[in-house]
């Protein structure tokens, strides 16, 4: 007994199809055609009493008595349309809204890629930029193999000296004593020219002196 409680109670808690809806609707209103029709009856039969007042009054609360229920049942059919209507339209959109969300990537992940490549560019462009600037900052590299320079016959001839923090100190007073040699030499050959200069300036003849002009006439 306490089965066949539960599943009468579960069927009456269940909402009636579309179908039934529409088949209880056609029926609801046929009866309340009906209803009209017996309270026109009635109306007629009172206009042919005396008392036509309390004829109608009578007949007319019989009919609204009739057509309450059958008005309370379509009423709560027209609100089971408009709440099926209403959740199609909700499905229909949630529907929808689905598909452009299934079509379209996730706006944040979308700005969160985004943001991460433009901070790896970032960072790549800032490393460039330090190596560069060691580059520039760093000095030119010689190669450790590069060929020598070819002295030239005069440098070969006349080798340049080799500079001072190379010379031991017996070979920087050889050097000093060779200065000073060229230097005496230098000295004596000027010295030498000079004499051959006034010698040659000696044996010239020296020139006649000028005529002196006679005294002019008085």
């Amino acid at each position: 007994m306490a089965c066949l409680g539960s599943s009468a109670a579960l069927a009456a808690t269940a909402q009636p199809t579309p179908a039934q809806d529409a088949a209880q609707q056609a029926a609801l209103q046929q009866q309340r055609a009906q209803v009209q029709a017996e309270y026109a009856a009635q109306r007629g039969a009172c206009l042919q009493r005396f008392f036509v007042n309390d004829c109608l009054d009578a007949a007319h609360k019989k009919e609204r008595a009739a057509l309450a229920p059958i008005d309370t049942d379509l009423q709560a059919i027209a609100l089971r349309g408009r709440l099926r209507a209403a959740e199609d339209e909700l499905r229909r959109v949630q529907a929808n809204r689905a598909a452009s969300q299934r079509g379209q990537p996730d706006r944040a992940q979308a700005e969160q890629q985004s943001a991460a490549r433009e901070a790896d560019l970032a960072q790549r462009q800032q490393q460039a930029a330090q190596r560069a600037a060691q580059a520039a900052a760093a000095p030119p590299k010689t190669p450790a193999t590069a060929a020598a320079p070819v002295p030239t016959p005069a440098e070969r001839l006349f080798p340049a000296p080799a500079p001072q923090s190379q010379m031991s100190p017996a070979q920087r007073a050889a050097e000093v004593k060779q200065a000073e040699a060229d230097f005496a030499a230098k000295q004596k050959a000027y010295a030498e020219k000079q004499a051959e200069q006034a010698r040659q300036n000696a044996a010239k003849p020296s020139a006649a002196p000028l005529p002196v002009p006679p005294p002019s006439a008085p």
